[in-house]
């Protein structure tokens, strides 16, 4: 079995949306679905990649507010969203996506985040018409 390389499941500092204003950008003029433990805001990027990064890689944001429970709780579930982040990002389309925590996420484990996360791919790729 060949193996694989570790930065394959990486989720490096370029992947991430770490400025305010990106989210505040997202949050006014991105798109929006919720469905299960997550809500989601996305752009398309104009120029489908992202600085440090190759063409077609998405940038996702986290962000867990207190509604979802108490600091160790949101650690938690930001702690489960990185992992299922790290495995699912080279599938994503090259998007900005903010993933919202929903108080249901508590309960959600790695496997059905990735399996979201899957679901939000495909479900932003139609929206987008499909464009590579």
């Amino acid at each position: 079995m060949a193996r694989l390389d570790r930065r394959t499941f990486s989720f490096p500092k370029s992947a991430r949306l770490l400025r305010r204003s990106d989210y505040d950008h997202l949050q006014q003029r991105g798109h929006r679905f919720a469905e299960g433990p997550l809500a989601a805001s996305w752009a398309a990027r104009p120029d489908g990649s992202a600085p440090g990064m190759g063409p077609g890689a998405a940038r996702v944001g986290i962000a867990v507010s207190s509604k979802v429970g108490q600091a160790v709780v949101r650690n938690r579930v930001k702690r489960r969203l990185r992992e299922a982040i790290r495995h699912e990002l080279a599938l994503l389309p090259p998007v900005d996506l903010v993933l919202i925590a929903r108080p249901s996420a508590t309960r959600a484990t790695v496997a059905e985040l990735r399996s979201w996360l899957r679901r939000a791919g495909s479900r932003i790729e139609a929206a987008r018409g499909g464009a590579p």
